[in-house]
């Protein structure tokens, strides 16, 4: 179960990622709940069971309709249920339960490498912010 890396088709400013962060959060709550209940049925699977390619399916369907929501935003998918806004020379950086955008990070940084939003803005004044 993989998520295919889709690429960044909008560039943001600050103001417009934060307009669209509640419908990206209300978008992926819908499909996190959706996924919930498959989860605990694959993990109580045993891996040679052979329902699982049925509920496999229905897990990545679920997280591929959530994919193509987001990306309809202009918004790019990094992983489940993790959500980027393209700002030219930065990403914001949102994982859902996350109430706001409070991170970015650099185009080549990784998500693992992402710092806090008022810290960068203090630090580069980036003319998004």
């Amino acid at each position: 179960m993989t998520i295919e890396i889709g690429q960044q088709q909008k560039l943001f400013s600050l103001s417009e990622a934060r307009a669209h962060l509640a419908l990206v959060q209300a978008i992926t709550k819908r499909h996190q709940v959706s996924l919930a209940p498959i989860q605990d049925r694959l993990k109580k699977m045993l891996s040679n069971d052979p329902r699982r390619m049925a509920v496999e399916s229905e897990y990545e369907a679920i997280v591929s309709k959530w994919k193509i929501k987001i990306e309809q935003l202009g918004a790019c998918v990094q992983g489940l249920w993790v959500v980027e806004f393209n700002l030219g020379e930065a990403v914001l950086c949102w994982r859902y339960p996350e109430l706001s955008l409070n991170y970015v990070r650099e185009q080549q940084q990784q998500f693992s490498e992402r710092q806090k939003l008022q810290s960068y803005i203090e630090v580069h004044d980036p003319d998004w912010a």
